[in-house]
């Protein structure tokens, strides 16, 4: 018998790409071969503190720009000074500082409000395009872009809606707008309500619902889009690491509850009854355009940029999330 010798026909493979949450976890990963340089606005305030101490137990270095001697460094907005050497060696500026929008909203409290994230804003951006390095710039904005009331789920491809705080929220990511256009990197982060017993709506609540005086708000069914002071820690973190990130963004957990639902839910890990409600009527009469815009406020907010680039919650069920912040 005679054998002919074929020729060897090697197949190349098919190349199977990892998933892209995967992917954005070895993205991740690469950027944390070396520790970035990041200075932080606003750090003593509820999520500066933790946030400060986040980045440090996982490497990098945290210096804090105050308006006291407290920070690192110094800054006035008010008369536009800004140490220069603030910025340094910098990786990436973290903004979280703004005046407080839990106030009565007089002509004179709005345009601190409105001023405070402005003007700081641009201050930052200035300095930030004066360096040969420039820095990734990342800073708090609020929902509060998407208006008072939507009738149906927004993500971060949903236009601009109605009312003081929208306006405030794009005035504020507006400010940036020279760094996108310089291809600085530069992110968002549209928080929702923060849950945490040493500050924010949550911590205004407890003493109420501890009391067993606790209820709804309006007929409680407005959207409420939420997040634990954990996880938006995290959120922060990752925008630090993950050079994926950019844009707007919206630091909510993935599912948003009704007012009645988040009562209950309170009332339940507490072990207190809810049954005395705050008609929307009082809430306006009390609080005025501050209580329509915040406490009556209607928006159920979805995180597709986290959720497409494989954030990873901590507490995302509400339930869970009130246990671990109230233990």
């Amino acid at each position: 018998m005679k054998f002919v010798a074929c020729p060897l026909v090697v197949r190349p493979q098919k190349l199977e790409l990892p998933p892209y949450a995967l992917l954005s976890e070895l993205v991740t990963k690469a950027n944390m071969t070396t520790p970035k340089t990041i200075l932080i606005t606003g750090a003593s305030g509820l999520v500066g503190q933790s946030l400060s101490t986040a980045l440090m137990a996982r490497g990098h270095s945290v210096r804090t720009l105050s308006r006291s001697d407290r920070g690192d460094y110094q800054w006035d907005v008010a008369s536009g000074h800004l140490d220069p050497r603030a910025l340094d060696g910098v990786d990436v500026v973290i903004h979280l500082a703004g005046e407080s929008v839990a106030q009565s909203w007089t002509d004179a409290a709005k345009a601190r409000i409105l001023d405070s994230r402005v003007a700081s804003t641009r201050l930052l951006v200035d300095l930030i395009l004066a360096q040969e390095k420039r820095p990734a710039y990342i800073a708090a904005s609020g929902i509060s872009y998407y208006g008072i009331v939507r009738e149906r789920p927004v993500d971060e491809s949903s236009d601009s809606g109605k009312g003081f705080l929208a306006e405030v929220t794009r005035q504020w990511e507006g400010a940036a707008q020279a760094l996108t256009e310089a291809d600085v990197r530069t992110v968002f982060l549209r928080t929702g309500i923060v849950l945490s017993v040493k500050g924010g709506a949550l911590a205004k609540m407890l003493t109420a619902f501890k009391l067993g005086v606790g209820g709804c708000i309006g007929d409680g069914q407005q959207n409420m889009s939420w997040i634990s002071l954990p996880d938006l820690v995290s959120v922060y973190v990752f925008a630090v690491e993950n050079v994926a990130l950019h844009g707007a963004v919206n630091a909510v957990a993935p599912e948003p509850v009704t007012n009645s639902m988040f009562t209950k839910k309170l009332g339940k890990v507490l072990g207190r009854p809810t049954v005395f409600p705050l008609p929307a009527s009082l809430v306006k009469i009390l609080f005025g355009e501050m209580g329509k815009e915040t406490l009556l406020s209607d928006l159920s907010v979805l995180p597709k940029s986290l959720t497409d680039l494989g954030f990873e919650w901590q507490q995302a069920e509400l339930e869970i999330a009130l246990k671990e912040t109230l233990s």
